[in-house]
């Protein structure tokens, strides 16, 4: 059998002492032999940087104020020095077994530059929620015009990739996964790998979660840098949704005239992309936006024991993908 290659993995983190060792234990669990671990944490005060100082030589970190989460994961890879990279938010956790198997397929298959396997969503106490079911074989172009399909931390990818690629552009907020995805596909292959890598938490203080328009436009601007016409066509099912609910909230307010400016935009939003109403034709469509209801129902509950956390200046690191692959928005 091949050398297990090195991995590299950074963990941005920022004021998320409930969920971080979490992450940590699920990395060090792993006992893998090439294993550089890293934690990029912005200057925390919510007893994170205590959490650290327990791990000792088990692990690598910083502490000190930085430029955002696209920074920390930038600054992070380069100190590190795996051949194969990926990074892990503060509230998400590796499976185990999965460095060992990306280890065994990375050394298997050196002309594969990038792979990502399935993920689960779990909740604030760490229970599974459901699969995350947007997840499909790679098609680049299903990438670009359809749906952001590849959970971040299931994601792994070569260093030369990264740097091929020209890292995460830290314009970004929301989408410099997505972005790093399309630019990825242009420079290597990406292949999906059919097993259980990552755990997603879903939280209402997601960025994910509250990013709203100004997240869709973002993805809308990524999208077209790579050559799309707009916004890919699950985006569009959410956008769908997101300017429903805002109709039915003026309804409750009896604002009828802006209910109906919000039903509109939501019909265009749909009307406007023949991939939208195609991908409305597909079960698994309807499976995936059934899975965002009870992801929003269960963020509800979570609320009333994880409230999010003040804003502070610098975004929450938790959950920070732009993934938004699917109509839920995740």
């Amino acid at each position: 059998m091949p050398h297990p290659p090195s991995i590299s993995l950074i963990t941005p983190s920022f004021n998320h002492a409930p969920f971080i060792e979490s992450a940590i234990r699920s990395v060090l669990d792993q006992n893998y032999p090439a294993l550089e671990y890293l934690v990029m944490d912005a200057a925390s005060t919510d007893g994170t940087v205590e959490i650290l100082r327990k791990y000792g030589a088990q692990l690598q970190w910083i502490s000190q104020p930085d430029n955002g989460q696209t920074d920390a994961i930038n600054r992070g890879i380069a100190q590190t020095t795996g051949e194969i990279l990926g990074w892990l938010n503060s509230d998400d956790a590796l499976a185990p077994g999965s460095l060992a198997a990306l280890g065994e397929f990375f050394a298997a298959n050196p002309n594969i530059g990038l792979v990502y396997g399935n993920a689960d969503f779990i909740d604030a106490a760490g229970n599974r929620i459901g699969s995350c079911a947007h997840i499909e074989k790679f098609n680049p172009r299903r990438l670009l015009h359809y749906s952001d399909f590849i959970v971040q931390p299931a994601a792994f990818f070569r260093r030369g990739v990264f740097e091929a690629a020209g890292g995460l552009d830290s314009s970004l907020h929301w989408a410099m996964d997505y972005d790093f995805w399309l630019k990825a596909a242009k420079c290597t292959q990406i292949v999906h790998m059919p097993r259980v890598l990552a755990h997603y938490r879903w939280l209402p203080s997601s960025k994910t979660s509250v990013g709203g328009d100004q997240r869709l436009a973002e993805v809308e601007r990524v999208a077209r840098r790579h050559g799309a016409a707009g916004l890919p066509a699950f985006f569009r099912l959410e956008a769908v949704r997101m300017h429903l609910a805002e109709a039915a909230a003026h309804v409750r307010q009896r604002q009828l005239t802006s209910a109906c400016r919000s039903a509109a935009a939501a019909t265009w939003a749909v009307a406007a992309s023949p991939r939208a109403l195609r991908s409305l034709l597909s079960l698994r469509t309807w499976k995936i936006i059934w899975m965002g209801q009870i992801l929003r129902r269960r963020a509800a509950q979570n609320t009333r024991v994880f409230p999010p956390p003040p804003l502070l200046g610098t975004p929450s690191r938790g959950g920070g993908q732009g993934r938004g692959a699917d109509p839920h928005g995740d």
